[in-house]
C-alpha cells in the first residue's frame, strides 16, 4: 500500500506543472503601430499581459569579460497585469536570423547595463541589456517566467 501511495505522489508531482495544451506566445512587433502577425488590413492592435520591446544595442564590456564577441539587445519589460512580475536576466534568450536560440546566461556578468533582477508592480517597467555570446544578428527576444515557460516574445528592431 505504501509503495502505491509513493508512486501516485511521484506521478502527481511530475505532472503537476505540465501544461499539455499550451499555446505558443505571440511575437510582439518591433514597430509599435503594426502587428507582428500577417493580418491583412486589420488596424486592431493586440494587447499583451507583458509588453516586451527590444532594439539592437552594443554593450560596454565589464571587468569580468573574457573579450569574446557579444550580441546584445536593449529590452524594456512593462507589466500590464494585475500581479507582480518577476524579471531576471536569466529569463531571457535571443533567437538570431538563422533561428538559432542563444541563452543569455552565456554572457552573464560580461557587460555593463544588464537588465536588473527585480519584481515589477502592475504598470511598472524595467529597461536594460540582454546579451549572449557570439556574433550574430538578433531577430527575436523571448522572456520566460520563474517556472521557465515562455511569457513574452518580441521582434528586435534595428
Amino acid at each position: 500500500m505504501r509503495k502505491i501511495i509513493i508512486g501516485l505522489c511521484a506521478v502527481a508531482a511530475l505532472t503537476a506543472g505540465c501544461d499539455f495544451e499550451q499555446d505558443p506566445v505571440a511575437v510582439q512587433s518591433a514597430d509599435p503601430g503594426k502587428s507582428a502577425g500577417k493580418s491583412g488590413g486589420s488596424s486592431k492592435t493586440k494587447t499583451f499581459p507583458i509588453k516586451l520591446t527590444a532594439k539592437r544595442a552594443h554593450a560596454s564590456k565589464s571587468v569580468l569579460s573574457d573579450g569574446g564577441a557579444l550580441s546584445c539587445v536593449k529590452v524594456t519589460v512593462t507589466n500590464q497585469t494585475k500581479k507582480q512580475l518577476e524579471v531576471n536576466p536569466l529569463y531571457f534568450s535571443i533567437t538570431d536570423t538563422k533561428n538559432t536560440k542563444h541563452d543569455s546566461s552565456s554572457a552573464l556578468g560580461e557587460y555593463e547595463g544588464q537588465i536588473d533582477t527585480t519584481s515589477l508592480a502592475p504598470h511598472e517597467k524595467a529597461t536594460g541589456l540582454v546579451c549572449a555570446k557570439g556574433s550574430f544578428r538578433p531577430k527575436v527576444v523571448a522572456m520566460t517566467n520563474p517556472l521557465l515557460s515562455e511569457a513574452a516574445r518580441a521582434q528586435v528592431a534595428s
